[in-house]
């Protein structure tokens, strides 16, 4: 499978069993379908996102992006909350593809969602 920004190869990253692919060279990340959220749900799967972010917001600008599983145009996903994530996702197979550090902050959004709920119940 090829980077659908940069075109290096990309490896498959195992991570408690869930297969993922990396880029070797950007560090960009395809997640198959529900792939981003079940690892979302594991302790500490932010650490497979090893890319430099600033490298991953130049790549984030490229508009033409397509998915490296079914070549078919990504669509742009733009999420708000609480934080602004930027992301690519296929309406065909319904894989997303990240940035680097666009991964770290869809963790961050979990952490955050973990710290509301721990707020409302002391109040």
């Amino acid at each position: 499978m090829q980077c659908p920004k940069c075109l290096s190869d990309m490896t498959v990253i195992d991570y408690q069993g869930i297969e993922i692919d990396r880029c070797s060279d950007c560090f960009g990340m395809f997640f198959d379908h529900l792939e981003k959220e079940d690892l979302k749900a594991l302790e500490g799967a932010d650490s497979i996102d090893i890319g430099d972010e600033f490298v991953g917001a130049r790549f984030n600008e490229i508009l033409d992006v397509p998915c490296p599983k079914c070549n078919v145009k990504m669509d742009h996903v733009l999420h708000k909350e609480p934080f602004e994530i930027k992301f690519e996702s296929c309406p065909q197979c319904h894989g997303a593809y990240f940035d680097a550090g666009e991964f770290r902050d869809y963790m961050e959004e979990e952490i955050f969602d973990q710290f509301q709920d721990i707020v409302r119940h002391i109040e």
